[in-house]
């Protein structure tokens, strides 16, 4: 697979690790290539990502940045895509499969809720499947294989119950070696000092100790074409 990223820091590489982890549990043999804009809209360095991406042997392209010109250039070439906090249904029907989006909903109900109770409004919040904060867009059955939406709902199901860890650090290593300890900058500083072990009870507890994103290791299967 490739991956089109905007930045090379923790909540890109948090977006696109899971990403292949999901996949990773379906074709245990998948490997991902990554390529960064450095930007959060570029068209034309995103389709250049993507036309990086399919010209280095990817089949499949998704991305962690806010233009259409990596799906449109995927559109062209008939390269299978999924697409970032949006549909491309429409400009795509013949590459796009499905996305997920954020919504914040959830969350203002929540701001709302603590203005009118006098509660403080936690610095913190987290919202999830479970809470309506992260929304899976309509799957493109002319593009995805026969059966995803199921797979797709049992595996929400068990997000929701908290029978399933996207960061399970039996499912991933680091340089070939299963990880029991990571200490990641939670309580940050102006050094982004290490703080925090965030490993434990088998899982990454990504996102756990404070909202903004701290996964940023680069696992084995997953290869930085320009990590800088």
């Amino acid at each position: 697979m490739g991956y089109i990223g905007a930045y090379p820091y923790a909540e890109v590489k948090s977006g696109y690790t899971s990403f292949y982890l999901g996949a990773k549990s379906v074709c245990s043999s998948v490997t991902m290539d990554v390529v960064f804009t450095n930007s959060w809209y570029d068209p034309t360095l995103e389709k250049e990502g993507a036309i990086k991406l399919i010209e280095n042997g990817c089949v499949l392209i998704s991305e962690h940045a806010d233009s259409m010109g990596a799906p449109t250039e995927c559109e062209t070439r008939g390269i299978p895509f999924v697409f970032y906090n949006g549909s491309a249904a429409d400009a795509c029907p013949n590459s796009y499969i499905i996305a997920s989006r954020i919504d914040w909903a959830p969350y203002f109900r929540y701001i709302v809720n603590c203005v009118q109770t006098g509660e403080p409004i936690a610095v913190d919040w987290v919202g999830d499947i479970s809470t309506g904060s992260v929304v899976m867009a309509e799957i493109n059955d002319r593009v995805a294989a026969v059966g995803t939406a199921g797979i797709l709902a049992t595996i929400q199901e068990a997000l929701e119950k908290g029978e399933l860890q996207v960061f399970d650090t039996e499912t991933w290593t680091v340089n070939y070696r299963h990880l029991s300890e990571y200490m990641a900058d939670v309580d940050s500083d102006d050094a982004y000092t290490p703080d925090t072990n965030v490993i434990s009870d088998g899982y990454f507890h990504e996102s756990e100790y404070r909202s903004a994103p701290y996964f940023d290791l680069t696992i084995d299967g997953i290869t930085l074409l320009d990590g800088n």
